[in-house]
């Protein structure tokens, strides 16, 4: 975590920097490009905030140590079903529904309902079936 921080950190400092440069390379005429710069350095030094007040309060990580295994950091992400079809439907009608969104509003709802559906059949697939616990 700490060369996060740390390449956060310096992104901040730089983009803080081009942006003063180019504020005065454009005669501060450019109404985009400065904002642009400064917000990006300022998104960047919000990330090495965090990242460094979280270090503080966590500790030293797996990948902090030079010595250290990739399982050092092996967590339990839960549970997925490798032979499942759902998540396939779910991408389907998230399509679907962008599409309509983006091309005619009398599309989306299907892709909302195939969604419902898609959803309900993720919830419960263990529920039923060869598989239900």
């Amino acid at each position: 975590m700490k060369s996060s921080i740390v390449v956060f950190l310096v992104n901040a400092v730089f983009f803080f920097v081009v942006s003063v440069i180019y504020g005065f390379a454009t005669d501060w005429g450019e109404m985009v490009g400065f904002p642009a710069l400064l917000l990006t350095g300022g998104m960047s030094g919000m990330i090495g905030i965090y990242l460094w007040l979280t270090d503080r309060r966590v500790g030293r990580q797996p990948q902090d140590h030079e010595d250290a295994e990739i399982s050092d950091a092996d967590a339990d992400y839960g549970f997925f079903s490798p032979w499942s079809w759902w998540p396939i439907a779910c991408a389907g009608a998230a399509a679907i529904a962008f599409y309509g969104i983006a091309m005619g509003w009398w599309i989306f709802p299907f892709g909302a309902l195939l969604g419902i559906i898609a959803l309900v059949g993720l919830s419960y697939e263990h529920d039923r079936g060869d598989f239900a616990h």
